[in-house]
């Protein structure tokens, strides 16, 4: 090409060379783009890894917890969905005025003011203390740095709580979410951190890979929880603030609606130390609720989304859905109407006798499914706490004791016997269940264990006569006895019919210490029933190699042994379990067949006919209840079932004293006048369909009323009458013949 045509190209060689020319331009731009692009992926800056974030949100779904029902499938518990209100202090009331929107707040929430301004206040001034605290951060210290190379981008929870340069607490890796939802998450683990003191909520970091948490600077709090639990129309007039248009006000900023589930309880009062509680996170804590959680929680399910700048969803692909899997709904062997029931009768008979307390177990003795626990628990406004008083201090050797004062002991004052249980001031569903965490001395109702088992043994016949001392008598190893009912004689089945102590200890002795021994284990007491519930006790038994004669005194007759009620029910049903199986003690079960595993393992105490035996010669024992203490509660046209038990009277012990206290002068081992009244019975004799078992706490003394009617067959026996009389009717079981009634 000549120099003419280069200064003067033709029309096609000036497109030609523009064209090349643009096209290394764009070529130019775009490998400068690609580069930049590439140092952005490979080596960002300090400030854009702050910012790098997956721009997708993960929302957990929680799943419903199950429904927990009673043996005929009425709802006991069951869970609700509600909200409560969260704000982000950082936004909320911005160019507002602050009281105003405070008190319009309030009154939508249904809260006082002064709450929500004062938590809402202290949020704030801790957010200006951080705010200083990272402007005076020093722009030396990176802010952030990997752990690891190739960590990928997290979300990073905490809560910083420290001055400049000092070091933090540790980070807290989590999920990447919208920043709203991302600040409620981290929140509610900070609120549970607190447990339930003033919560500053965590704050939360939006792009980081793993970071060293001592290079943090703080982040204000932009979560705090203000209210609880709303009603339905709470949380509409807080929806219409948070979308207001009309008088011309804006909507409310910086608040939000959090959806929690609510455990809600059908069940009566006296229900709930069984049923139990749920805690944080909805798991179980106490009772069945803690038994059963595995089974009730389900499987938490989740929604993962792709959002825009704004935290606004985008879209959600088929992946990203993963539905909760609800909890397994759980039938309890609690039968609803048999509860109501036992807690009537239980508590007219503690508030007639003035006690302090009462509890009562009912069980199925064929099935072992226990069917109604109440344990309640009377404020006694007379009984004071007992008196005890300092220990002597610690003195030199040779040096006289000095004159300490040891108080005194009124054996006629009423002292408070059932400990104090804070749980049960907070909420029923916290208090102690002393059917299955407390032990007591069973007294009298103790006797058929070892009557029964000295019969068994040869060791005495029904009809062999007992010579009962007029009803006083004193052991060989000097301990006095008293009879309430004084004869002469008794037989050995009389005996146990009239509670002769001075009986029992006699023909007790023909057991050695080992036969007395075994007979109580194999009872099961000393052993817990495994019924599922927390907290249960095993009971007292002395240990072989500390028997001695006075132990064997005292157990033959039901004292120095700790039992619980479920034990006590459970033993008893060996004389109630028809055919082959009496003389066998089930296994006791919370939960109906179909919500516990298959197997029953069951153990034989007694033959049979010993068991037959024993059963029948208890039905006497009913029968002078039924002539005397029971009598006014009859209903027209008498009794429908046929029932045989056993009552029993003890002593409560004092027990051993606080550390650093010792007892007053005079007092012993045992409240002189206050007792444990209890009543054991099955019924209807021909075929017993239930076990129950009354214990009156300390049944109070009463002008003009003699100390008997506080024993056992009159403090307890009526409160068991009426209980199986109604519970039967109610259970379709068929009234007993005409002539065993007529026999009574």
């Amino acid at each position: 090409m000549n120099s003419a045509a280069l200064l003067n190209p033709t029309p096609q060689a000036r497109f030609t060379r523009t064209a090349l020319a643009l096209v290394a331009g764009v070529t130019l731009v775009l490998g400068m783009l690609f580069l930049r692009v590439a140092q952005l992926q490979l080596a960002p800056s300090e400030g854009l890894r702050a910012q790098m974030v997956a721009r997708t949100t993960t929302r957990d779904d929680l799943p419903p917890r199950g429904d927990i029902v009673d043996r005929r499938g009425r709802l006991v518990a069951s869970t609700a969905f509600a909200r409560r209100v969260v704000i982000d202090p950082t936004v909320f009331a911005k160019d507002r005025d602050f009281a105003t929107e405070v008190t319009r707040l309030a009154q939508a929430a249904g809260v006082p003011r002064a709450d929500v301004e004062a938590k809402l206040r202290n949020a704030i001034a801790e957010n200006s203390r951080r705010e200083e605290i990272a402007a005076n951060w020093p722009e030396s210290a990176p802010l952030w740095r990997a752990e690891t190379e190739g960590t990928p981008p997290v979300m990073v929870a905490r809560d910083v709580d420290v001055p400049a340069n000092a070091a933090a607490s540790p980070a807290v890796a989590h999920k990447a979410e919208d920043p709203f939802a991302a600040v409620q998450e981290a929140g509610k683990k900070a609120e549970a951190a607190a447990a339930g003191k003033p919560v500053k909520a965590d704050a939360v970091l939006e792009a980081a890979p793993a970071v060293a948490p001592e290079l943090l600077p703080p982040k204000p709090i932009r979560y705090l929880a203000v209210t609880d639990l709303l009603s339905h129309e709470q949380e509409t007039a807080v929806r219409a603030l948070m979308k207001r248009t009309a008088n011309n006000l804006k909507p409310l900023v910086g608040v939000g609606l959090e959806r929690q589930q609510v455990r809600e309880f059908a069940g009566s009062d006296a229900m709930a130390p069984l049923v139990g509680k749920v805690g944080f996170g909805h798991k179980g804590m106490m009772g069945a609720e803690y038994r059963l959680d595995e089974a009730l929680s389900g499987e938490e399910g989740s929604l993962t989304y792709v959002r825009d700048r704004s935290g606004k969803p985008l879209w959600v692909e088929p992946s990203g859905v993963i539905p909760a899997t609800p909890g397994s709904n759980v039938r309890l062997a609690i039968d609803s109407e048999v509860q109501r029931i036992a807690l009537e009768e239980v508590t007219q008979q503690v508030a007639d006798m003035n006690a302090a307390g009462g509890r009562c177990v009912i069980a199925d003795p064929n099935t072992g499914e226990v069917l109604a626990m109440v344990d309640i628990v009377r404020d006694v406004p007379e009984a004071i706490p007992f008196p005890w008083v300092d220990a002597p201090a610690p003195r030199k050797k040779g040096e006289p004791a000095p004159k300490a004062d040891r108080g005194s002991f009124n054996p006629n004052q009423r002292y408070k016997v059932i400990p104090d249980d804070p749980g049960r001031k907070i909420h029923p569903a916290l208090a102690r269940n002393r059917c299955v965490e407390d032990i007591y001395e069973p007294g009298s109702t103790f006797k058929p264990f070892v009557w029964s088992t000295i019969t068994e043994l040869g060791r005495a016949k029904p009809d062999e006569v007992i010579n009962t001392e007029n009803g006083k008598w004193v052991t060989p190893d000097g301990r006095p006895l008293t009879d309430v009912t004084a004869r002469p004689t008794m037989t050995w089945q009389q005996v146990l019919i009239n509670s002769s102590n001075i009986g029992m200890v006699k023909v007790g002795t023909r057991l050695s210490a080992q036969e007395l021994h075994d007979a109580v284990v194999r009872f099961g007491f000393g052993h817990k029933t495994n019924i599922g519930l927390p907290g249960e006790a095993s009971g007292l038994v002395t240990p072989l190699s500390a028997w001695k004669t006075p132990t064997h005194t005292s157990v033959s007759y039901g004292h120095e042994l700790g039992v619980t009620p479920l034990q006590m029910v459970r033993a008893f049903s060996a004389f109630a379990r028809r055919g082959d199986t009496a003389g066998t003690l089930p296994t006791l079960h919370l939960l109906a067949p179909e919500s516990r595993a298959a197997t029953d393992p069951t153990m034989r105490v007694l033959p049979p006919d010993v068991a037959m035996l024993t059963r029948h010669t208890m039905k006497y024992v009913v029968d002078a209840v039924d002539r005397n203490a029971a009598k006014k509660d009859m209903p027209v046209g008498g009794w429908r079932y046929t029932m045989f038990g056993k009552s029993g009277t003890a002593k409560i012990p004092i027990g051993g004293a606080p550390k650093g206290k010792v007892k007053p002068s005079g007092a012993g081992g045992y409240f002189d006048n206050q007792f444990i009244s209890s009543f054991l019975s099955a019924g209807p004799v021909e075929d017993p369909k239930l076990v129950c078992l009354v214990i009156i706490d300390d049944p109070g003394p009463r002008e003009g009323v003699s100390r008997r009617s506080r024993y056992g067959a009159s403090a307890a026996g009526p409160a068991a009458r009426r209980i199986m009389e109604r519970a039967l009717t109610y259970l379709g079981v068929p009234a007993s013949p005409e002539e065993a009634l007529s026999a009574n």
